[in-house]
């Protein structure tokens, strides 16, 4: 599947994406019950898209099947996110699992669904997953590291996010009109419909009705988390009918940068010489993808 690259959109709106994503990420490892704020969250999302369906309709068909398999890996990134924040720092776990995610993401778009990438591209695309790997190594041999449940935990989030980005890229891209404002709108409300379905379905196994009602008491900060998660989605949906699913998905995890600038101002979470290293190289590259 060769898709072409849209030059004059996919960067601002993935800033914007990049800016909305940490700003999600922040709200549930700054809550006490993360599971609680990841459900509070996919309710929000929910509700907004069941909103938006009256004026939308439903999907072409043949999109069914991207939406069904897209959804699993969506509410599992959630649980596996949740549970990683609360074992281990938002600046080692976020960075682990979406350097993970650009990987995977990568090697599939180019091998799989053949997305064209130049050499300059994939230099860009190296330095940034060098600088987000990085951006998780402790300062010292005596700070915290993260325990195996915790790693696991990370690659299992950051395997997800590969394998919903996959999903979302080739699904919103099917139909005769799928670059249309309306048909990936369309395909974005009906994921966060089953994507909240499969949330709220596990937390209620999980916890029962007593998940809800915490939810309720976490309405403030869900709101504010649930609409910036709902619009990141919606971006990053929007830049994969325009560009190839690698480089949206790449430009979309360098959000790796604010979770760090996050987790220093509001959770007190150390950023030395080391990791100010690893920002540089990080942001060196999408200063390289930028301009390729």
């Amino acid at each position: 599947m060769r898709t072409r690259t849209d030059q004059n959109s996919r960067y601002p709106s993935n800033t914007k994406s990049e800016i909305l994503n940490w700003n999600f990420a922040h709200f549930v490892k700054g809550h006490s019950d993360k599971l609680t704020m990841m459900l509070t969250i996919a309710i929000v999302q929910f509700s907004i898209a069941v909103m938006m369906v009256p004026f939308l309709g439903y999907p072409v068909p043949e999109a069914w099947i991207w939406l069904s398999l897209a959804a699993v890996p969506h509410t599992t990134y959630k649980i596996a996110l949740a549970k990683a924040y609360e074992l281990g720092e938002m600046t080692k776990i976020y960075p682990i699992s979406r350097g993970f995610s650009i990987v995977l993401v990568t090697s599939v778009s180019m091998l799989v669904f053949h997305d064209e990438l130049t050499g300059v591209m994939l230099l860009g695309i190296l330095i940034i997953v060098l600088g987000t790997f990085g951006l998780s190594v402790p300062e010292n041999s005596s700070a915290v590291r993260l325990s195996g449940v915790a790693l696991t935990l990370c690659l299992g989030a950051g395997l997800s996010v590969a394998a919903y980005t996959m999903l979302d890229g080739v699904g919103v891209r099917v139909g005769e009109n799928a670059t249309t404002l309306k048909s990936i709108a369309t395909f974005a409300a009906w994921l966060f419909i089953l994507d909240g379905l499969g949330m709220m379905t596990f937390m209620y196994f999980y916890r029962g009705r007593s998940a809800f009602i915490a939810a309720v008491e976490t309405r403030g900060r869900g709101l504010l988390a649930g609409f910036a998660a709902f619009a990141c989605f919606w971006i990053a949906i929007w830049a994969f009918a325009h560009a190839p699913i690698a480089l949206v998905a790449v430009l979309r995890e360098t959000s790796v940068l604010f979770s760090l600038v996050l987790g220093k101002l509001f959770l007190s979470e150390k950023i030395g010489v080391r990791r100010s290293f690893f920002a540089l190289v990080t942001f060196f590259g999408i200063v390289i993808l930028q301009f390729s």
